[in-house]
């Protein structure tokens, strides 16, 4: 009943990300660490219309597992281009590095769906987020839900985005025409 129930929200998060307008980006890809539970490495990779992928490298730095999280997100601009939200979903895989303490003592490698919501600011060539990812783990060994993945990520811009031109539509340029063709009549040329 929980899956189900959880498959119905992600897939409408989903659709209600599908509805919504292109953003602009200012970069295609950046990486750098993610900092929650223990420092994380994270590369994201601009696709298309506004959509990332971004993959996240759970490594024991600080901290007892080595994990991957791959993740699909959405990127809307707030007042400028540097400056977006996101949200998405993804999988995640956690392999329990434990030793066990008796032969029967055994812990399953964890697995299951992702999801997150964040801000970002691009200023130069860093790229600052404040984000959340929540995981529903579909293995038995661990607790269904881990609502605690806040993080803040810095990140290095290594390839930016090119800017799109505005299309010059010669408004002007036509009502200038007009202005000099009614001035061209009124003197009788």
């Amino acid at each position: 009943m929980k899956l189900k129930l959880c498959f119905a929200a992600l897939l409408n998060l989903l659709i209600l990300l599908m509805g919504a307008s292109a953003s602009a980006q200012s970069y295609k890809t950046a990486g750098g660490i993610r900092i929650d539970n223990g420092v994380n490495f994270t590369v994201q990779q601009y696709i298309k219309n506004g959509w990332t992928a971004e993959g996240i490298l759970h490594a024991p730095i600080v901290g007892d597992n080595v994990g991957l999280t791959l993740l699909g997100e959405k990127h809307h601009k707030i007042l400028f281009r540097n400056f977006n939200v996101y949200s998405g979903a993804g999988i995640h895989y956690y392999g329990v590095n434990d030793i066990p303490r008796s032969e029967g003592d055994t812990e399953n490698n964890v697995f299951g769906l992702s999801g997150i919501a964040g801000a970002e600011f691009s200023i130069g060539r860093i790229n600052l987020a404040f984000d959340w990812k929540p995981e529903l783990h579909l293995t038995e060994s661990a607790k269904a839900f881990d609502w605690s993945g806040a993080s803040v990520s810095v990140r290095y811009i290594f390839a930016k985005r090119e800017r799109k031109k505005v299309k010059d539509w010669k408004v002007w340029d036509k009502f200038e025409r007009n202005k000099n063709s009614n001035n061209n009549k009124r003197r009788g040329n």
